[in-house]
């Protein structure tokens, strides 16, 4: 009986994970002034989280769509947006610079309903 509850106490919280919608997030960190790549397909930003150290830079920010619809990446404080990139095709790329200053900032599509199908993120930019 003490295997039964010790091989259940090992396969609960692995299965617990499983089947979840949430799509794998991933964080790059950069310094200030370095560019940053991410990748957008249905329905996800890869990273979907960057941290930039060293103070507020001109974020060098590509979005490669890799997806088959259009996309794009905005770049909000609260609500008001301060950069980003227009709409474009699937199997483009497209680059822009942003000026950011030290704080929080959400990354988002908003193509459609695409923010609220998972295509957010967050971007850090710290001292």
């Amino acid at each position: 009986m003490r295997w039964l509850i010790t091989a259940l106490g090992v396969a609960l919280p692995a299965l617990a994970g499983c089947g979840s919608d949430d799509a794998p997030t991933r964080t790059v960190r950069v310094g200030a002034g370095e560019p940053v790549r991410v990748s957008a397909s249905e329905y996800a930003f890869d990273p979907s989280r960057i941290i930039v150290s060293g103070g507020p830079p001109r974020l060098r920010l590509t979005l490669d769509n890799q997806g088959d619809l259009a996309h794009n990446i905005k770049v909000l404080e609260g609500e008001t947006e301060i950069g980003g990139l227009p709409s474009f095709p699937g199997g483009e790329e497209r680059t822009t610079t942003v000026r950011v200053e030290t704080g929080r900032y959400r990354l988002v599509c908003t193509v459609a309903d695409h923010e609220e199908l998972g295509m957010a993120g967050e971007l850090q930019v710290r001292p």
